[in-house]
């Protein structure tokens, strides 16, 4: 998967991402974010404390990612849709090859 740039809802500033351990090399920079002095470290949507595991609750309760948004909507499509196709991505990378 080619990675394209992904924003989160609202815009940050430098102070915002001291301490993430998500590096801006890493495919998930700008989606998901992880400090050990948020939520305890916790992977959570960039710009938010909106654990990114709520978003595979949600869908595993049946919500849709419609519902998801409306409920968080700190949260962009943008960044729930890069999560479940690096989550799809790395399912996939998983199986042996033939």
């Amino acid at each position: 998967m080619s990675r394209t740039a992904t924003k989160p809802a609202e815009p940050l500033d430098a102070a915002a991402l001291d301490g993430d351990l998500v590096p801006p090399c890493h495919p998930l920079f700008g989606v998901v974010w992880k400090n050990p002095e948020r939520l305890g470290g916790t992977p959570c949507f960039t710009g938010t404390r909106v654990p990114v595991q709520t978003l595979f609750d949600y869908l595993a309760g049946g919500e849709t990612i419609d519902a998801f948004l409306i409920d968080f909507d700190g949260v962009s499509r943008e960044q729930a849709e890069a999560v479940l196709a690096l989550a799809a991505q790395g399912l996939l990378e998983k199986i042996p090859p033939v």
